[in-house]
């Protein structure tokens, strides 16, 4: 069953919508924050810390400001979920979920759990390691129509930019307004008047269009099907932007 949890399961939360939708389906198991100090670090670890409050489940926030000094130009930070996986295991839990649907990133795929799973098994043997993203094959509108608005509107923050509020103009905000959208929900940033269908697309890339071309060029060929919105849900988002 998709969305199930185990008694030793943990999720990898992040703060943004994935990964809050995510530990909602699943029951709201234990789950951890780690603190890669990037420029967004300070208001996901504040929502953190508020949603610790009310749910004591939540482990401690674990500092691995040392790893995000790797992190590149379009966010992306070489190694991050392997690490995070392999320390949640040593924090005691063999079920250990990510959050992120499918995504162009080598380390968000149906390859990386399974080997990460393997390799902690041999690593440990006696030990049943799963790694997992049970909705991988959701996308972010989906998981957000899943998700009581109240809880994403309260702790959910996705900006590259770090701002609180959130930018409005980073890829992260852009993703978020349209996925919102698709999702007949109220995008979370403001959006302009009078865009264009292309211009309300192009707010995935950001102001600086610096993934238009990244996140193709990182999938494989069979991975172009699964890409964060559909396109049934573009035109959704289109036609309740037009409708606003």
């Amino acid at each position: 069953m998709v969305g199930a949890a185990r008694p030793n399961t943990i999720v990898l939360l992040s703060m943004g919508y994935d990964s809050l939708s995510t530990w909602h389906r699943l029951g709201r198991p234990t789950a951890v924050y780690f603190d890669l100090g990037s420029q967004y670090t300070a208001p996901e670890v504040e929502r953190y810390e508020k949603l610790r409050t009310s749910f004591p489940q939540l482990l401690p926030v674990q500092e691995m400001r040392w790893l995000g000094e790797q992190e590149q130009l379009d966010r992306w930070v070489p190694l991050r979920n392997l690490v995070m996986t392999v320390r949640a295991a040593a924090l005691g839990y063999d079920d250990i979920v990510m959050s992120a649907p499918a995504d162009w990133a080598p380390d968000k795929r149906l390859s990386f759990t399974l080997a990460t799973s393997l390799a902690m098994r041999v690593a440990q043997p006696g030990v049943g390691y799963r790694v997992r993203r049970p909705f991988s094959h959701w996308t972010k509108a989906k998981l957000i129509a899943a998700t009581p608005a109240k809880l994403l509107e309260e702790y959910a923050y996705s900006c590259y930019e770090g701002t609180d509020p959130p930018c409005g103009r980073c890829v992260a905000c852009g993703r978020a307004a349209i996925a919102h959208l698709a999702a007949g929900r109220e995008p979370p940033t403001k959006l302009r008047s009078g865009l264009s269908f292309r211009e309300l697309m192009d707010l995935r890339r950001g102001s600086a269009n610096v993934s238009r071309l990244s996140e193709t060029a990182r999938m494989r060929p069979g991975e172009l099907l699964y890409v964060p919105l559909r396109g049934w849900e573009l035109l959704r988002a289109w036609d309740a932007y037009r409708r606003r």
